[in-house]
């Protein structure tokens, strides 16, 4: 189901300079307004689409999934369908009637593909929601060059089985990349995984210096370390 967001304020807990990217989330989710780091970004002036898979399609504009595809289509009705808590229009520990997005092999999972000239620029933010599976879950971003800014994860959530409609494993995991995200996989071990809440946007990040932690952290130590290792190699010519 499309959904188009218009949200107004950019909040920081802590921060690192915005030319590094951010790993967020690995945390519970089980609503967009409550749960999402994307929530409280400002997108005006540009876009925020929220994928939630209600009308059984991915249809949100500019964006491509490798594999899988929504679970009422994939042979799965009723409980064993584990979607966000939110989607049946209340948060009390399941959805019933609700949808998601499917694939049967953890190992192999799901990569989501933003096209940059439907959307006509990349996303600053995006993130998904893995809401079933028996192993854990790990997720890598790609910057706007295509390359990896590293694996978030893994994280060991795994709920009580597969054929219930539990949130105790709803996790959120996204980037914030200032100079655009092309791409995230999400994936785990050998059996199906089960994701949720696809969301992505193009935030105002004009006067901005910051992105988020503590997520952020290891991906921009290890910035400085590059930058360290450069600087002694120069200093060797």
């Amino acid at each position: 189901m499309k959904h188009l967001v218009s949200i107004v304020a950019f909040c920081f807990a802590a921060s690192v300079p915005a030319a590094h990217a951010a790993y967020v989330g690995g945390t519970s989710y089980q609503d967009f307004a409550t749960d999402s780091p994307f929530a409280g970004a400002d997108f005006s002036g540009g876009y925020f689409y929220l994928e939630n898979f209600e009308d059984a399609a991915l249809d949100t504009p500019g964006v491509s999934a490798s594999a899988g595809n929504v679970a009422s289509l994939s042979g799965f009705s009723g409980a064993i369908i584990d979607s966000v808590d939110e989607d049946d229009g209340s948060v009390d520990g399941q959805c019933v009637g609700c949808d998601s997005w499917f694939y049967s092999s953890g190992p192999t999972g799901i990569t989501f593909t933003f096209n940059e000239a439907v959307l006509g620029a990349l996303p600053t933010h995006a993130g998904i929601v893995w809401t079933d599976g028996a192993n854990d879950i790990q997720f890598e971003a790609f910057d706007a060059d295509g390359d990896s800014l590293g694996v978030f994860g893994p994280f060991m959530n795994a709920g009580p089985g597969v054929a219930d409609q539990d949130v105790v494993e709803d996790t959120f995991l996204g980037v914030i990349a200032a100079t655009g995200v092309s791409a995230f996989h999400v994936f785990s071990g050998s059996a199906g995984i089960e994701v949720d809440h696809l969301q992505y946007g193009l935030a105002n990040l004009d006067g901005v210096s910051d992105v988020p932690v503590p997520a952020a952290l290891p991906l921009f130590l290890a910035g400085l370390a590059g930058l360290g290792a450069a600087r002694r190699r120069k200093k060797r010519v």
